[in-house]
């Protein structure tokens, strides 16, 4: 498949950063409860898991499985690859250091313990909270890499799936491990070392593996086809959305839905087969969509600092605007300086 298939690659992408700001806003809080909960709960939870098929997807591209796992241009590229997050991921680390600080103080203060909790969400679920998504891509994509020469594409994708319904019960349904012997002492001890299973293990290897699978398939169904596959499973995961509120497991940090999984792979099948004409601003909304994610908390914090009872959606679109704009300067001022290119 030709790279011109893939932009509508960056459209979705900065579409999924531009949802991800939904989730951390709440925009139709102030409208309607209900339309807020599709809007958050149901259509926005698409993104992340979106990010990390095209992650894999282009990834994975890369990769020759035909050749040894320790073949020189594989390794290279994963060494590239990882470096490149590793090195965005850290200077993020950096630059939200001061909102780490403040959050710090208005708990238990910089003690031993915070530190040593802060260094455990560096590794495991992000130096601040929306920025899990990095080095939960960087692990996924690392095991994926590995147990794919070992495991081929379905195993992987069975191992993966696997995690992700262990990670979903932990998600959304923890009670059921709370109720066994055995597993609930096991399961109150992981929540006390990882506190959650919204990680590169339980969510992000799955959606990974999906977008290995893709990046290895010479056939793709038809566009109707996916199309239909899409609406189908669509519906099906907002029927389990809406149940999952209606029973009450619905709560702010749930997000592994088991529709989630058709769902995504039949969007992306969607995407790859819009084909749209070359244009350089595909390769700004590529840049602008990392920027937008990693950044947008810094204006939505001063925002809300500024006006605490400002509106939801008037709130929601300051942030987008202010993310927006600073990404395109960023890109466009990394034309000149370089080192700005480290920020995505």
């Amino acid at each position: 498949m030709e790279r011109k298939n893939y932009y509508a690659l960056d459209v979705a992408k900065l579409i999924c950063a531009l949802l991800v700001i939904c989730i951390h806003t709440g925009p139709l809080l102030d409208v309607n409860i209900d339309a807020n909960f599709v809007l958050v709960q149901v259509l926005a939870r698409l993104a992340v898991p979106l990010f990390f098929v095209i992650s894999g997807f282009l990834f994975f591209q890369k990769i020759d499985l035909q050749r040894e796992w320790n073949d020189y241009e594989n390794m290279k590229a994963l060494k590239h690859y990882v470096w490149r997050l590793c090195k965005v991921y850290f200077i993020w680390t950096i630059l939200y250091l001061p909102f780490v600080y403040i959050l710090m103080m208005k708990g238990d203060g910089i003690t031993f313990v915070s530190i040593i909790r802060f260094l455990r969400d560096v590794v495991f679920n992000g130096s601040y909270y929306h920025l899990w998504f990095l080095p939960a891509l960087i692990f996924a994509s690392v095991l994926a890499y590995f147990l794919v020469f070992k495991l081929r594409i379905k195993g992987l994708l069975a191992l993966g799936g696997a995690l992700y319904i262990l990670g979903m019960i932990g998600n959304i349904y923890p009670f059921l491990y709370e109720q066994i012997p055995l597993i609930n002492k096991l399961w109150e001890g992981y929540v006390r070392i990882f506190s959650t299973t919204r990680n590169g293990l339980f969510f992000g290897l799955v959606y990974v593996s999906i977008g290995a699978y893709f990046a290895n398939k010479k056939w793709y169904p038809s566009r109707s086809y996916a199309c239909w596959g899409f609406v189908i499973s669509f519906i099906l995961y907002v029927v389990e959305c809406c149940l999952i509120r209606y029973f009450g497991f619905m709560e702010d940090l749930v997000s592994m839905y088991f529709m989630l999984l058709p769902c995504v792979s039949f969007l992306f099948l969607c995407l790859i087969q819009i084909t749209l004409a070359p244009h350089k601003i595909y390769r700004t909304m590529r840049a602008m969509s990392l920027l937008v994610y990693v950044s947008h908390i810094i204006f939505i914090t001063f925002i809300l600092w500024l006006a605490p009872q400002m509106n939801s959606l008037l709130a929601y679109s300051l942030c987008a605007a202010s993310s927006l704009l600073f990404a395109y300067l960023v890109v466009w001022l990394s034309r000149r300086i370089s080192i700005l290119k480290g920020l995505y």
